[in-house]
């Protein structure tokens, strides 16, 4: 199918922090004004990458046959079978759950006998778009899935997931966890678990943890839910927290949301939000006159509700709200 945007294949990638010989990898390519998130699967093929191209129906289910296990949408008959999943509110469901007046989602494909085969049931779903593409990636240890955010992020982990629903939008959701490759049915069983440290992104001398990654096409953001653990390394290493991150493809800059912790050669600065500029090396805190920004050492504090924060040295210029104390020499 020539319409999707989503590049699958096997592309020659070098990854020399994982092995000094190029390699044949699989791919997934998403395009974003001019950059390029390019999800790759960096260990060998067992588990294998599964590609699913699916088309999309969307209505009210207007007639059932238990025994044949079709289901009608209009002047549509689709078929199910052992491998059909059934969802309803985000839980299994199954066909005995299906209702005539329904409103349901399918994902289905024509078979060589002419007949719809629906594989994806979701009751009280809606047709998002024509068609999906849909890419799973799962990596073992020591492998980890990689995201390419442009030329300026990269992002790791245990289990990707790539899916582009045409003329609408394209997401990467990516976690920890494990998957078994069923060769009978040819799809991936997926164990989720996303832990602390699931994911790693890395910008520049800055690295973050958090416990899953989304990516949405149409923002630019990948927002990583937390706990969020960051460092930066140099010559005064810098060590920090929060509770989620989102990091923009079109403007190369980190946001930290939520219990914003530093601690960096011996200052500790806290604040609600920041906004870490890695190519700048510098970062703003932020804060409210109820719970401004405080940033201290051995020497006193200053307070504030905008902070400029030097992510080499630690020091610190209050923009709004100054406040200080500081102990004579």
């Amino acid at each position: 199918m020539r319409w999707f945007w989503l590049v699958l294949g096997v592309l020659l990638v070098a990854l020399a922090q994982q092995d000094p010989e190029p390699s044949f990898q699989t791919t997934a390519e998403i395009e974003r004004r001019g950059k390029k998130i390019v999800v790759v699967k960096t260990g060998p093929d067992n588990p294998p990458a599964i590609i699913e191209l699916r088309d999309l129906y969307g209505g009210v289910i207007t007639e059932l046959d238990p025994e044949k296990k079709t289901l009608r949408l209009g002047e549509q008959v689709f078929t199910t079978d052992n491998l059909t999943r059934f969802w309803q509110e985000g839980k299994a469901a199954q066909f005995t759950d299906l209702k005539v007046g329904q409103q349901v989602r399918l994902e289905a494909a024509e078979q060589n006998d002419g007949n719809l085969k629906a594989f994806d049931v979701q009751i009280g779903g809606r047709r998002e778009g024509p068609s999906l593409t849909r890419s799973l990636f799962a990596d073992p240890p020591p492998y980890r899935v990689q995201i390419t955010f442009g030329e300026d992020a990269r992002a790791f982990g245990a289990i990707a997931r790539v899916e582009q629903v045409r003329e609408v939008n394209d997401y990467v959701f990516m976690t920890g966890g494990t998957a078994r490759y069923i060769e009978e049915e040819d799809r991936l069983e997926l164990d989720l678990k996303p832990a602390p440290k699931s994911v790693e992104v890395q910008q520049g001398r800055s690295k973050a943890w958090g416990s899953r990654l989304d990516y949405d096409n149409e923002s630019g953001d990948a927002r990583v839910a937390g706990p969020i653990e960051l460092e930066r390394s140099g010559d005064k290493p810098l060590q920090g927290n929060a509770q989620r991150m989102i990091y923009n493809v079109d403007d190369e800059i980190l946001r930290l949301f939520g219990g914003v912790k530093l601690v960096q050669d011996g200052r500790t600065s806290t604040a609600e939000s920041a906004v870490v500029r890695e190519k700048d090396r510098v970062a703003y805190l932020y804060g409210s006159k109820e719970k401004p920004v405080r940033s201290q050492n051995k020497d006193g504090f200053v307070e504030g509700t905008r902070v400029l924060y030097n992510l080499d040295t630690s020091d610190v210029v209050v923009l709004e709200g100054v406040k200080g104390e500081f102990q004579d020499p």
